[in-house]
């Protein structure tokens, strides 16, 4: 809330408005009259303002900051009239989950006020005439025009058609982090983030968008803080959920542009094949240490597409991953800028190679081998019969705790007789989970074949599960 006063401000008023159980830092600036200015003794200051439009641009400002900065709340008081030394002439709170955001909102703020307010302010001074002084001379905000920040590329591309297009990233791993900043970059005027994971200390040497600070935060949260920093005329949306065949339509609905940065063949192809059955545009890549593929599908173009290769999902234990394999900055970024750059000649052209082949990338080698897609032309996912099937084999972390069931960690468990004797000492329903939760799974579509009906996995392994009643200690 943005207010104007006649009246001393009561700072401790002022924080108590703020008061917030679920914040975790308010801070606070107060702006006062001193009793100098540029060498010459002030004794006291006189405000006036035009009060309709000063509280029309003072509101403003204040919805600007909560939408660009993870903030909870904000609030400004700003004096008018005559005011004397010592006095609080602006008053503004920001409160947030943690003090970065609530530092940042709060410059913000006071930037904007002084460019921005039609407020006059005129200095009385002891030893010489007062003087007016338009507020708007004295900011320290560096304004920036849109126009100025994407000169460079207007000659490329259209910039018109990537301001309205509305993309949708899952995954802000290492292809996600690096092709959420090209897209952001670019002017993507609409950007969708979804993720469910922790910024993690492993992650740093491939994940660029994130630092040593931001450990144990949901990768979101600081894509979406880190983004509004690097261009702040587009609009950003960061979910904190995974994906699941239950809201999988839902995600891909929002967006004409989907990106799937994800690392594992479940949510792969789930995405893709949600993207046939709403006619979306998919850019999807994969990486395994030097090697790369890329690609991407146009539902609404017969030019083939993953079932015509591939009628079940393959499982993800034929592949290796980064951790048992290990993986390379560089290279993931490279393939996450590529990604970026397909889904901005897809927006801007409407074209793509990467539409007709698949792209064979060789790190190492810096090579590309371009594999024309098969088209299986009575592929059902082509011509649009697609069915999304939620089997009931996984939970969430949440639906453990709802449903009070017991977890059951699997990891140092090889053996299915050896699971099965450990679900056999817990009482009701139990969850199972690994790492990540691709083994969990495939263990549960086998114990549903033997007749085992109150097993689950757990969706998205450990890395979810938040305090679980355990029967494996």
């Amino acid at each position: 809330m943005f207010s104007l006063s006649e009246v001393a401000i009561d700072r401790d008023r002022c924080s108590k408005e703020l008061a917030d159980q679920s914040a975790g830092a308010l801070v606070s600036f107060e702006g006062w009259v001193r009793d100098n200015n540029q060498g010459h003794e002030v004794k006291s200051l006189e405000y006036q303002v035009y009060e309709e439009l000063a509280l029309s641009e003072g509101q403003k400002i204040i919805t600007e900051a909560k939408e660009k900065f993870n903030i909870k709340d904000a609030l400004c008081y700003h004096r008018h009239g005559h005011l004397h030394l010592g006095e609080i002439a602006i008053w503004i709170g920001t409160t947030a989950t943690h003090r970065d955001d609530a530092y940042k909102a709060s410059r913000y703020i006071i930037d904007e006020i002084k460019l921005r307010l039609p407020m006059w302010k005129k200095e009385h001074y002891l030893k010489r005439e007062a003087k007016w002084v338009f507020c708007r001379d004295h900011h320290t905000h560096v304004h920036f025009e849109e126009s100025d920040y994407y000169f460079r590329q207007e000659k490329l591309v259209d910039q018109s058609k990537l301001k309205n297009a509305k993309v949708v990233v899952i995954g802000a791993g290492g292809l996600g982090s690096a092709a959420l900043q090209a897209l952001a970059g670019a002017g993507v005027g609409s950007l969708s983030i979804y993720d469910h994971d922790k910024v993690s200390i492993s992650n740093l040497q491939r994940q660029f968008l994130y630092g040593t600070s931001d450990v144990g935060e949901f990768k979101v949260d600081i894509a979406l803080k880190k983004l509004r920093e690097l261009n702040p005329f587009i609009n950003l949306n960061a979910i904190n959920k995974a994906v699941s065949e239950e809201n999988i339509l839902d995600i891909i609905a929002e967006g004409e542009l989907i990106l799937d940065c994800t690392d594992n063949l479940r949510t792969k192809f789930l995405i893709h094949d949600a993207c046939f059955k709403l006619s979306k545009t998919l850019v999807s890549a994969s990486i395994y240490r030097g090697d790369a593929i890329l690609r991407a599908f146009d539902p609404k173009r017969s030019l083939g597409c993953l079932r015509c290769q591939y009628e079940e999902t393959p499982s993800d234990s034929h592949i290796g991953n980064c951790n048992d394999y290990g993986v390379l900055g560089a290279n993931v970024a490279t393939i996450g800028m590529m990604m970026s750059s397909v889904a901005i000649d897809l927006l801007n052209k409407g074209e793509s190679h990467a539409l007709e082949n698949s792209l064979l990338i060789n790190l190492g080698e810096l090579s590309i081998q371009k594999v024309v897609n098969f088209k299986k032309f009575d592929c059902p996912v082509c011509l649009g019969d697609v069915e999304i099937v939620n089997l009931g084999l996984e939970v969430s972390g949440d639906e453990i705790l709802d449903r009070a069931m017991t977890t059951l960690d699997i990891r140092e468990l090889n053996e299915i007789e050896d699971i099965k004797v450990e679900i056999e000492k817990c009482d009701g329903e139990v969850a199972l989970y690994c790492h990540r939760g691709f083994r969990s799974l495939e263990v549960v579509k086998g114990l549903r074949e033997q007749g085992v009906k109150r097993v689950y996995s757990l969706r998205g392994g450990a890395s979810t599960l938040v305090k679980p009643t355990s029967c494996h200690l």
